[in-house]
Order: structure tokens, then C-alpha cells, then sequence
């Protein structure tokens, strides 16, 4: 499997461990994992299953929950990130001067014109909307201390997620840096929200949404009657 061979080749000497989350496909992932995991030279990694894929950021949050490590980070699975980058990450967050403390994200360079349009737009308006300076929010990877995970109260299932962390450390007063990254060409898989210019401004709308409601209420989560809270997809 290409993605487990890219990060065997960088994977570092200090114990860690690379979680890849089956967020519930439906082909034959499970059993083509199963074959891999059980090679020794990919001991350093595991996998968790979702049944019913939920939402990207569900997926994520799966994975978080399943790992063991003081540090953690996600990245995306299509080969898009240099796998390198978490580990860049890793690095500079252990040179903060709070590393339990911090948040280390990615910050995209070499875009498309459109590409930058989108992003800048949206970053000056998440940040004219909740007084936050939150830029690149969807650049990947992201790495942080586990005791985010305790700010995190009513994680949003789909698209949100990385905006409601981004957001969350900010409130929490965590400093935040980024490192420089390149989104190579998606190489496997397709893209659940820009495969076309429809779906890919329904994706834009739904977000902008989401940061108004994060705007009025911080937990990002709209209360029902029942005074229970309902899950962003």
C-alpha cells in the first residue's frame, strides 16, 4: 500500500504510531489493510473501522480517540501531504516554549488562483465574523498536545472539523504556527465536496453557515428543544 510505504520511509526513530481510519468503505479496504498490517515492516501501524461513514471530521475524531500517544496529529490519506510534514510538525511544536500548549498547522504554498480566491475569501470572512485570526484552514497536517481533545465538547461530523479545532484553541488561548506544506494532485480517492462547482459552493455556503453559528454560540452546536445538542454534518 502505497500511503503506509510513503510514511515507512520517513517514519521516525522515537515510538509513535500511524492510525488509518476505514471510514466505512464500502469495497475491499478492510481486508486489503488486513493483508498490509500484517506485514512486519508496517508494525508501527493499525487501523481502526468506522461502520457507517459518518462525516470526514467523525473519521478523524475516530482516530484520535484510538490513539496512545502524548502528541497527535491527522493528515489526510490521499497522498496529497508529504508525509514528512507531521513529522516537521512534531518538531517545531516540541520547539514552542508551551508545547502542551500549541498547535501546529500546515500552510499551503504553489495554489491555484482559484484555489487562493476560495481560501482567502473564506479566511477573511471566519476572521472578520468571529474576531479570530484563522487563516489556511483546511491545510493539513495539524498536531497538538492530547489534552485538545478536552476542548473539544461537540465536535462537528463532517466539513467544520478543522475550523472548530482551529477555533477552539484560539478560545483557549493556545499559541498557534504553522509550517510551510505543498498539496501535491490527489493521486486515489475523489474528493466528497469539490467534484464540481455545484457541490463545491453548496460545501462554501454550508461552512459559512457554520461559522455564523460559531459566532453565536461558541460550542459550534445549535441547542435542540430538548436541550440536547444536534451534530453538524
Amino acid at each position: 500500500m502505497e500511503l503506509i510505504a510513503a510514511y515507512r520511509a520517513v517514519w521516525p526513530s522515537f515510538s509513535s504510531e500511524l492510525i488509518l481510519v476505514d471510514n466505512g468503505s464500502t469495497d475491499n479496504s478492510a481486508s486489503i489493510l488486513a493483508l498490509e498490517l500484517a506485514k512486519p515492516e508496517n508494525e508501527f501501524t493499525r487501523t481502526v473501522r468506522v461502520e457507517k461513514n459518518q462525516g470526514y471530521g467523525h473519521g478523524i475524531l475516530t482516530g484520535l480517540r484510538a490513539a496512545r500517544g502524548e502528541f497527535l496529529a491527522w493528515s489526510h490519506a490521499d497522498l496529497q501531504c508529504a508525509p514528512e510534514d507531521v513529522f516537521v510538525a512534531f518538531e517545531k511544536i516540541m520547539r514552542m516554549p508551551d508545547p502542551q500548549k500549541s498547535l501546529i498547522k500546515g500552510k499551503r504554498g504553489r495554489r491555484s488562483i482559484g484555489e487562493e480566491i476560495v481560501t482567502s475569501g473564506m479566511s477573511l470572512f471566519t476572521i472578520s465574523t468571529l474576531w479570530s485570526w484563522l487563516t489556511d484552514i483546511n491545510a493539513q497536517p495539524k498536531v497538538f498536545h492530547r489534552s485538545m481533545m478536552n476542548l473539544l465538547p461537540y465536535p462537528p461530523d463532517g466539513f467544520p472539523w478543522d475550523l472548530y479545532v482551529l477555533y477552539q484553541a484560539k478560545r483557549a488561548k493556545w499559541q498557534t504556527a504553522s509550517i510551510p506544506v505543498t498539496f501535491g494532485i490527489r493521486k486515489y480517492g475523489r474528493s466528497k465536496w469539490a467534484f464540481g462547482f455545484i457541490s463545491r459552493w453548496r460545501a462554501i455556503f454550508r461552512m459559512m453557515r457554520y461559522i455564523l453559528v460559531l459566532r453565536l454560540l461558541p460550542t459550534g452546536i445549535p441547542p435542540k428543544p430538548n436541550g440536547n445538542h444536534s451534530k453538524w454534518n
